[in-house]
């Protein structure tokens, strides 16, 4: 059976499919005639022409009965509510004492799947820890490799080689290091300003060489955090947990993760401690119009 047909019985050859298709696969001799694949092997495998089809036509061998829906209108949110919902999620770092139940976490993901992915890969793969020790695990091991990048930075001849190489982002990381080492001298003492005590940790991972693998997993996430706002809990994307992912393979080894995959993104999520009732005004983008 091949991957796309069209049913005679209900196709009205309007064409809309061979519009819609990204890859340009889909051709129509005439208005008359009944579209066809030109070559399915170039197939993203989107669904848009099933999802677009207005008579149910396109039969599609990734969208088999149960797996296309029809789209419920009334629940989609109107500007407004998206805009409230963006301006009022922020980065929480403050939690209660308190687990996040299975089912939200999973709704979470589900929100996280449904992400734009370069030539729709959706590459992304996610590790969910809840356990407290492996959390206290991670922290630590973050601490450590922060640790080993102060001394270098801290090393004169180091830093003048790391300038040379790349000043902008040598400088930028030379203004920050008496946070980090506050931060590092206060896990020490047993202090989480890591991921803050929050029980959850969602670290997002794909294979190295997947086109876009980074941003997949960074929109994903960007998905996941408004599904936790919209849940009632709070998140922050972990930066000191990803730049450890990056630069030291300590993490993903004791998250036994496949030796080609690298993490690309991490999200705390926890209730809040507090709760927020205003929010606050941003820059304003700056912005060419041509």
């Amino acid at each position: 059976m091949a991957l796309i047909e069209f049913d005679p019985n209900t196709c009205s050859k309007c064409g809309t499919c061979i519009l819609c298709c990204p890859a340009n696969i889909i051709a129509q001799h005439d208005d008359s005639s009944y579209p066809k694949i030109i070559d399915e092997s170039d197939c993203l495998r989107c669904g848009h022409c099933a999802a677009v089809c207005p008579t149910g036509a396109v039969i599609h061998g990734d969208y088999p009965d149960g797996t296309l829906f029809k789209v419920d209108r009334d629940l989609i949110s109107s500007v407004d509510q998206i805009c409230e919902t963006l301006r009022t999620r922020r980065s929480i770092r403050a939690y209660q004492d308190k687990p996040v139940e299975k089912e939200k976490i999973e709704r979470i993901l589900d929100g996280a799947r449904f992400a734009p992915s370069a030539h729709n890969s959706q590459s992304t793969e996610y590790v969910v820890i809840q356990n407290r020790e492996t959390l206290k695990d991670i922290v630590n091991l973050t601490a450590q490799y922060l640790t080993k990048m102060i001394k270098l930075f801290r090393n004169p001849v180091m830093k003048t080689y790391l300038l040379m190489s790349n000043r902008q982002e040598t400088e930028d990381t030379l203004k920050l290091l008496p946070q980090i080492e506050e931060l590092v001298e206060a896990v020490r003492k047993r202090n989480d300003l890591i991921i803050y005590d929050a029980p959850v940790l969602i670290l997002a991972h794909t294979k190295k060489r997947v086109l876009f693998g980074d941003v997949n997993a960074h929109l994903a996430l960007q998905n996941a955090s408004l599904v936790a706002h919209s849940l009632g809990l709070g998140s922050f994307y972990t930066g000191f947990i990803l730049a450890a992912c990056e630069r030291d393979k300590s993490i993903p080894k004791y998250l036994n993760l496949p030796v080609n995959h690298q993490v690309y993104g991490g999200l705390a999520i926890g209730y809040p401690k507090y709760r927020y009732n205003k929010w606050m005004e941003r820059k304003k983008p700056k912005v060419r119009w041509m």
